[in-house]
């Protein structure tokens, strides 16, 4: 039997990480190690109890290998170095909190391994490249519902589409970019995940998916309300789609053209009893940190440089950023 190609590590094992894994895994191209943290003493023992929607029903599922740090993971069974060609990171993005550069300096080769953003929000690349300048840097905009149910079930509702393509930079050539990231698609696809998408511009993804997560994740946190609830109280109108458009005009600035119709298709898709509670909602209502510097700080300060005025976005910004001290206060140590 031929031994998998490709080397990976992956960071963040919850709904999105632990499928990725399942994909990465069944591609037959990529030996998977895969860090947890609070969850590792019992899945170690007991693996996860997989019902997805891709891969149906798998009991007792573990990748290659799984281990309860990135400090562990950096080396082998024997105390041996890993070079590892894709290291994947699906936690959220908290850069202010835990950044990304401290969390995998452990595991990343330079020159060599390709840093693979399974990730929210606009501009987490940078800080990579900066670090890395001779590395490959890939995103991936992903589209599941997959979530964790205690202690180690993991449903998967919703298909897994995601569009990936490298981040190009000055330090690497492009071309070195791109085969990097087809060959992570690649692996993907012979994974078996519903609908894979090789893009050249992942920025465009990116601003995309922006217009949902900077409005509908942000507006339901701040008003404690739920899909459905913020279109029926007519906040879609008066708030949605208007900062809708102010994410569209700093994505345009900044060169990543979207079709203007994706806004209505956005504002419009979903019913008005929607009772869906997005992410940002459950991490406020739960006392967690949210991602809102990924999500709207970083967008901010680009129209800022831009000239582009955004009133909406700026005051729900200043709003979360009240909830985000609050949430402070009560994670302080004594």
């Amino acid at each position: 039997m031929t031994p998998p190609k490709y080397q990976i590590c992956l960071i963040g094992s919850g709904g999105v990480g632990t499928i990725a894994s399942i994909v990465l895994t069944k591609s037959g191209l990529g030996r998977v190690t895969a860090v947890l943290r609070s969850k590792y003493s019992y899945v170690s023992q007991h693996g996860w109890q997989i019902e997805s929607i891709d891969h149906g029903k798998l009991l007792g599922w573990k990748p290659y290998r799984l281990v309860s740090s990135v400090n562990d993971a950096a080396t082998d069974e024997n105390g041996e170095q890993i070079e590892y060609d894709y290291v994947v990171v699906c936690t959220k993005q908290l850069p202010n909190k835990s950044p990304v550069t401290d969390m995998i300096s452990p595991v990343i080769t330079p020159s060599k391994t390709t840093v693979v953003m399974i990730q929210n929000g606009i501009g987490i690349e940078n800080d990579i490249i900066k670090m890395w300048p001779k590395n490959a840097v890939m995103s991936s905009v992903s589209h599941i519902g997959s979530s964790i149910k205690e202690p180690n079930v993991v449903i998967q509702m919703g298909k897994d589409v995601s569009k990936m393509g490298p981040h190009f930079h000055d330090g690497l050539d492009d071309s070195e970019s791109t085969e990097k990231a087809r060959a992570f698609v690649n692996m993907y696809v012979m994974g078996g995940s519903s609908v894979t998408e090789f893009v050249d511009d992942i920025q465009v993804a990116r601003w995309e998916k922006l217009l949902w997560n900077g409005t509908f994740n942000t507006i339901c946190a701040l008003m404690r309300m739920d899909v459905g609830e913020v279109q029926r109280s007519k906040g879609r109108e008066t708030l949605l789609v208007p900062m809708m458009w102010e994410i569209w005009r700093i994505a345009s600035s900044a060169g990543h053209h979207i079709p203007e119709s994706i806004i209505s298709w956005m504002a419009y898709r979903l019913p008005d009893d929607c009772d869906y509670r997005p992410s940002m909602l459950l991490d406020l209502e739960n006392g967690r940190h949210m991602e809102l510097e990924v999500i709207l700080g970083n967008p901010l300060k680009l129209a800022k440089e831009l000239g582009v005025d955004t009133p909406i976005m700026a005051t729900v910004y200043k709003f979360l950023k009240l909830e985000e001290w609050k949430i402070d206060q009560k994670v302080l140590p004594d």
